[in-house]
Formats: C-alpha cells, structure tokens, sequence
C-alpha cells in the first residue's frame, strides 16, 4: 500500500484491535455541531419541520456504509444514491453517522434492520447531505493482547505531536484481508476491464476465509460466471451481483463493473491515486521533508476543522515564505501534495520531484485518470495535507493486557495511521483481529 518504516523510534506494544465490534467505536461530528453518537443515545423523534430530505443518525454494527446503504435503500424502495451520508464507515466496528433520505420514505419511528442497522429520524432538510458536513470524526479504540509497556504508548503519542502525523491512506482503504482494490483499479483505468472484473472475482488470497478462497480458486480454473453462482458464498454478493449480470450478459464486462455501486467503483480507482500518494510520502519522509517548507512547495488553507478549504493553492515562493512559515506555525496552512488525477497540479519542488518519480515507475500519467471505457468512475484529483491537521490522541485506560485510546482527526485521516506507529505490528491482519501463527497461519487475536 506504499507505507515503508515509521516515523516514531518506539518499541511498539504490539496488540491486536477489532476482536469484537464494539471494540472499534466510530462517530461523526457535523460543521453545526451536531454528535451522531448523543443525538442517537439521546433521540426524542422527528422534530417538525419541511424539506425534501429527512437527516437521520443511523448506528449500525458488523457492516460497511456502502453495504449499509444498499441494505436501507432496498427496504425503502429507493435507490442508494438517494441515500447522503457524509463518509464511510468500517465494517467491524460499531459506528453513529448521519444520513439523509427522501422526505416520506421512512417512518417517524424509523428503521431497524435485525442487529445490524438501526435509523432514526432526526429532522427535515433541504439539501442531501454531503461530505462537506463532516467536521471530524471520533474513534474510542481498545487494543488488545497488549505485549508492550505503557510508556512505550505514551512516548509514540509524544513523538508524533512534535515529529508530525503523516497523512497516510490506511490500510482499509486498500482491503486487508484481500488488498485487490488498486489491482483493479489499475485495470480500468488502462481499459482492461475484463481483467478488472477477473481480478475482482477470482483473486484469492491466504488471509481471506477458507469458503471464500476456494470458490474464488475455483473459478479462476473454470470461468463460468452461471455454474460460480452457484457455489459462491452468499456473504459475496457484490461478487454475485457481478456473476449474475455476467450470466445474463456474457462478456459485458463494463455493465458488470456497473453492477457495483458507483462509490465502489470510484473507490476502485480512487485506490490507485492512494497508493501512489503514500509511496511518494513514504520518500518524503526518508529524505526528512515532511516538515521541511520548499520553494514550490503547494500549501491549501485550512478551516477551523482542520478540512482543506477548496480555494486556489498558495505556491510556496521566496516572496511569501516568511509568511507560509508563520501560517503553518498557527496552524491555518498545510503543506499539500496531489493525490494524483487528471487535472492534478504539481509542486515545483522536490516533492514534485518525488510524485512524478513514482509516476514514471508505475508507468501511470494523470490524464489516464480520465476513464474512456468508465467514465463516471475519472478522478480530477484532489490536494492532501501531507500531515494531519488538528488530531488529538488520548489515552483513556490501560489494563496491563488492554490499552483503550480516544482518537479525533479531520475528515479523510485513518485513526490507524496512529495505531500503526503506536502497535507497530507484525502484520497487518493486527487491524482486523487477527495474528500470523509461527507455522504461517491465521490466527486470532
């Protein structure tokens, strides 16, 4: 996923997190104020008022937002895209986030969806609710089977407040069990969409259930899209939902991506941008410039939130340094780099130099983030604080064998960029619960 090393000297204290759900608790907190987690706890119904939309706190257990949203939308009888939500949300985590829906799809008393999803309605909207709403959000995270030492935890906390937090992509973005999300990325943005679909399907990997694995080896010893669904696990229905078109289609490899929801899909290629972004990052960081201000060098402003507002760039220049020196200082500046799209713009500095290097040897260009054969999927690019503004870290209890930490950050910051630096684990398996045993097996915990 193109993250080398750490930044931090500490020992690590190993552990593992996501035994359980409830041990990786998510909420959102909205540019007015509002807590998705109290206004759930402390739901009193919908309050009156007018608005093509109603905004509801969903909570939801042992599923992921896009999944979430499907689920709710079949329900209701709408579609997913119907659905505003602010960001997405793990699956093994128990997580309070803000939806909105149609006006009149959903009754004053809500939804509830066996244990897996609850909604409650809060209040009519005019508008459907978007990104641009989050102001950070709030993780309470325990580690478990601890093998390190207190002080160990709270000396990376320290190091990284004064050193920096880099503002990786983690590795949930790229999948953990099974980290296929770039590969096929990669295959539509060169228009190679039967290998995208392949790949999608039948790439297996060792960490992934027994169940899971061998119908994925299966088919990729015998690709009959009609006889695979009826092996395949009911648990994979986005694979199933592209077997079916497949069967009912054979060969239409763009309409069977097209089966997948459209957040997925960008995600896909999104994932592509990602992981050249953290392999440049990691570079920046081995030649100590992560903190270091350069001629060229792009800084975006920051909002109270710690968010990227979306004005122009400032370019750092011999007649302004002084003054992005003092900005940064305060707070009110980040230094940027592209997460690379088609209308990306390049520092002229030796960041620059470094996201273009990485360019050259993947042999990738940012106009082929404009997609010929997915157009809906293209990416224009956006620009990332290289650190993370604004974050706090706090330790909440430790146990001995448990650490329970309290984690704020920016919209578009992974909480397990700080476990990481914070665990230092043996894999990456650590982040969903699991361990590698001596033989080279999965464990658990």
């Amino acid at each position: 996923i193109g993250i080398e090393g750490y930044l931090t000297r500490t020992r690590g204290v190993g552990g593992v997190i996501k035994l359980r759900p409830e041990d990786f608790l998510a909420w959102e907190l909205l540019t007015d104020g509002l807590d998705a987690r109290s206004a759930y706890e402390s739901w009193r119904g919908l309050s009156e008022g007018l608005g093509d939309h109603v905004l509801a706190v969903m909570r939801k257990r042992r599923i992921d937002t896009i999944r979430a949203c499907t689920v709710i939308a079949k329900k209701l009888g709408i579609k997913p895209g119907e659905i505003g939500v602010c960001g997405i949300k793990d699956k093994m985590s128990v997580s309070w986030q803000f939806i909105t829906l149609p006006s009149g799809s959903i009754s004053q008393r809500g939804l509830r969806i066996g244990e897996l999803i609850q909604v409650l309605p809060i209040s009519y909207a005019a508008r459907k609710l978007s990104s641009k709403k989050l102001a950070r959000n709030v993780f309470e995270i325990t580690v478990r089977n601890l093998s390190g030492e207190l002080e160990e935890a709270e000396k990376c906390i320290r190091e990284l407040s004064s050193r920096g937090l880099p503002n990786y992509y983690a590795h949930q973005r790229f999948g953990i069990a099974r980290p296929i999300t770039a590969l096929v990325g990669r295959c539509m943005i060169e228009g190679r969409l039967e290998d995208a679909v392949k790949i999608f399907l039948a790439e297996f990997s060792p960490l992934e259930s027994p169940e899971n694995r061998e119908a994925r080896k299966r088919l990729l010893e015998d690709f009959d899209p009609k006889q695979a669904l009826e092996y395949f696990p009911r648990s994979l229905r986005y694979e199933r939902a592209v077997l079916s078109h497949l069967t009912k289609n054979p060969g239409d490899y763009l309409g069977a991506l097209r089966s997948l929801p459209l957040r997925l899909r960008r995600l896909m290629v999104e994932s592509v941008s990602a992981l050249i972004f953290n392999k440049a990052l990691s570079r920046i960081i081995s030649e100590n410039l992560l903190r270091e201000v350069e001629l060229g060098d792009l800084t975006v402003r920051l909002d109270r939130f710690g968010r990227p507002e979306p004005s122009r760039p400032i370019e750092v220049s011999s007649g302004n340094l002084s003054q992005v020196e003092r900005m940064l200082e305060r707070g009110r500046l980040a230094i940027a780099l592209p997460v690379p799209g088609y209308l990306s713009p390049i520092p002229r500095s030796r960041k620059g130099e470094i996201l273009l290097d990485v360019m050259r040897e993947l042999d990738l260009e940012f106009r082929m983030f404009r997609l010929k054969s997915c157009p809906e999927a293209s990416t224009r690019g956006s620009l990332r604080p290289i650190t993370v503004p604004r974050w706090s870290c706090k330790i909440l209890e430790f146990s001995g064998s448990s650490l329970k930490l309290s984690i704020e950050l920016p919209p578009g910051s992974y909480a397990t960029v700080i476990l990481r630096e914070i665990m230092k684990p043996k894999t990456p398996l650590a982040f969903i619960g699991k361990t590698i045993n001596k033989d080279g097996s999965e464990g658990s915990g």
